[in-house]
């Protein structure tokens, strides 16, 4: 019976990955869904031929990691983040990295392994945005990358900094939608290259003090900028509950 119910567990939880990686898709690289849309249960059953107990799962689960919200007698929706609330997210980002990477200075700096690895990613980067071909999801594939960089940074902490690593992952999703809102030039892209490989400059020579003033320009010159609304009727954000 242990071995059927475990079986039945990872049937439920694939099928609400599903649920979970179709709602992202159409935010991030389809455009299909915006900030304050509201999300159809019953579409949503129907387009993937999912009963509704997944998708309900699927969508509470989106909804504690600040991605959709529920309002009451309403339904789901995109969650609406305001501009000062991505430059908050954007503040608490830079605060949470900067004492994440101190301690990796502190501790004697990332390895010359782990520092090419990162500097590879870097450069993957860069190919994303000289590929001619790259078309319309240039900036989501890139915007995907900017995740996976930062992402591997924070593993350089190893057993060190664990709620701060917490905190950074409570927030991915937020950080993720910032960085849908922020890299949306080419030449805000390719200055957040630079800046990747002046912060492994910093690793690599284990300078603390370079490293604090690298990441708290940042806050400077990476202001956020939302997209106009055709209306705000109808837009939801995180915490509300009973009104849309």
């Amino acid at each position: 019976m242990a071995n059927e119910n475990g079986h039945l567990s990872k049937i439920k939880g694939n099928l609400k990955d599903i649920v979970i990686d179709h709602v992202r898709t159409a935010l991030f690289e389809k455009r299909t869904l915006r900030c304050g849309d509201q999300i159809n249960e019953r579409e949503l059953s129907r387009v993937l031929e999912l009963s509704r107990a997944p998708i309900r799962e699927a969508l509470k689960e989106l909804e504690e990691q600040g991605l959709i919200v529920s309002v009451r007698y309403k339904g789901w929706f995109v969650a609406d983040f305001r501009e000062g609330e991505f430059s908050e997210i954007n503040r608490l980002r830079t605060l949470l990295e900067h004492s994440l990477l101190e301690t990796v200075i502190e501790c004697g700096g990332p390895s010359d392994g782990e520092l090419e690895r990162a500097v590879a990613m870097n450069r993957e980067m860069e190919r994303i945005l000289d590929d001619p071909s790259g078309g319309d999801r240039k900036m989501f594939r890139f915007a995907e990358k900017e995740m996976e960089f930062h992402d591997y940074l924070h593993s350089l902490a190893r057993g060190d900094c664990f709620w701060t690593k917490k905190m950074l992952r409570n927030l991915s999703y937020q950080i993720r939608c910032s960085f849908d809102r922020r890299l949306c030039l080419e030449d805000i892209m390719r200055a957040s290259v630079e800046s990747h490989d002046q912060l492994l400059d910093c690793l690599r020579a284990k300078d603390a003090t370079r490293l604090r003033k690298l990441l708290f320009r940042r806050l400077e010159l990476c202001p956020i900028s939302m997209p106009e609304r055709d209306s705000d009727a109808g837009a939801a954000r995180p915490g509300e509950r009973t009104t849309v």
